[in-house]
Parts: C-alpha cells; sequence; structure tokens
C-alpha cells in the first residue's frame, strides 16, 4: 500500500489528506477542501476510488467532499455520526453530507484488501476516530496528535481530558509507530512519548 500525502487549501487554511493506493484502487481520507490537487492526481493517475474516510467532522477535513462525490458518485463515506453537529455546520458550504457508514459502530474496516482498526479518540471532536494500519506499522489520527502538539479542545465537543486519555491510548502501541496526522508532518509514537509537552508518557 503506497500512502500519498496531499496538502489541501483554500483561501484560510490548509490540512493534510492521505490517499491510500493499491495498483489502481485508492481511499481518500479526510478530503479537506475543494482543491484542483486532489482531483488532479486522482485523474491523472487513473485511479478509481470506492471508499472516503473521515477521521472526524470539522469542516477543514471534509470540505472537497461535495465535488469529490460529483466526480466519483458511487463511492461510499465512512465518518462518525457523533460529529453530526459539524457535519450540519460548515461555514464554507450548505452541504451536509450523508454517511454511509458509521464508523462508531465499528471495531475495524477493510480498506484496499488490509484491515485498519477503528481506535475512538475522542477530544478534539466528540466522533475523532483513528485508523490503525498494524500490517504497515502506521495510523491516521486527524487532529488528535501532532509533531509535539496536540489538536485544539476549545470547539463544540471538544475536552481536553477526553484527548489526553485517548493520546495516551495510542502511547500504548509500538514507539516506531508512523502517526499521520491532519496538519503538518508526521511523527511517531516514541517521538511523542519523550517529546510531547501537552500529553506525557504515565
Amino acid at each position: 500500500m503506497k500512502i500519498i500525502k496531499l496538502e489541501l487549501r483554500n483561501d484560510y487554511m490548509s490540512s493534510n489528506s492521505y490517499l491510500l493506493i493499491k495498483d489502481k484502487d485508492v481511499v481518500v481520507v479526510d478530503p479537506g477542501f475543494s482543491d484542483d490537487r486532489l482531483f488532479k492526481y486522482l485523474k491523472e493517475n487513473s485511479l478509481n476510488l470506492s471508499k472516503i474516510v473521515l477521521t472526524h467532522g470539522h469542516y477543514d477535513h471534509w470540505t472537497g467532499l461535495e465535488k469529490l462525490l460529483s466526480i466519483y458518485p458511487n463511492t461510499k463515506v465512512y465518518a462518525s455520526t457523533l460529529d453530526n453537529y459539524w457535519f450540519n455546520n460548515n461555514p464554507f458550504t450548505s452541504y451536509v453530507p450523508k454517511i454511509d457508514i458509521d464508523l462508531n459502530d465499528l471495531d475495524s474496516i477493510e480498506l484496499l484488501d488490509q484491515k485498519f482498526q477503528i481506535i475512538k479518540v475522542p477530544g478534539h471532536s466528540k466522533g475523532s476516530v483513528a485508523l490503525m494500519n498494524e500490517d504497515d506499522n502506521f495510523v491516521i489520527v486527524g487532529d488528535l496528535l501532532f509533531f509535539q502538539s496536540v489538536g485544539r479542545t476549545d470547539l463544540e465537543g471538544g475536552s481536553f481530558k477526553e484527548l489526553e486519555k485517548s493520546v495516551l491510548k495510542l502511547y500504548k502501541f509500538n514507539d516506531d509507530l508512523i502517526v499521520y496526522n491532519g496538519h503538518g508532518r508526521p511523527t511517531t509514537i516514541g517521538h511523542e512519548k519523550k517529546f510531547n509537552p501537552f500529553v506525557k508518557n504515565s
């Protein structure tokens, strides 16, 4: 499985979108904005899209969804309905996404013939999830954990106590586990256990 990170932008901000690719099949995680970088990459590489996964409901992680689904209308959307408040309150669009598969009900999903563990990681938002691929040793965490930082908790549904519990849940995994996040550079569990100033390893 190949992982491509695209930084998608609008006029105000940016976020990381991840393309999981096997042969000509692709899964898009967090189509943050309606940025031509995403649509161009999919088209130029003749990729077949059938699944979109949202790590959480904040608008900078799914505003590109409407256009993406207009191009690939048979694609299923996976997300937690615990973040329905955010799916119904996006300042950049009146579009309200239809969630086909509720990740809050699942412990794992299959993407590109590989098992991904669904780890519930509330704190940044109520419905935040992390996608863990043990075979390839990586986890996609949305805005839970960054390089030497963590996600904000001052928005609707946020809680630092919950976020701390969620990060400590990830700290139990192996130190070389690669962490792909929603903004900025990737990191590893071991690095964050040593250097993250917000959540200390207990």
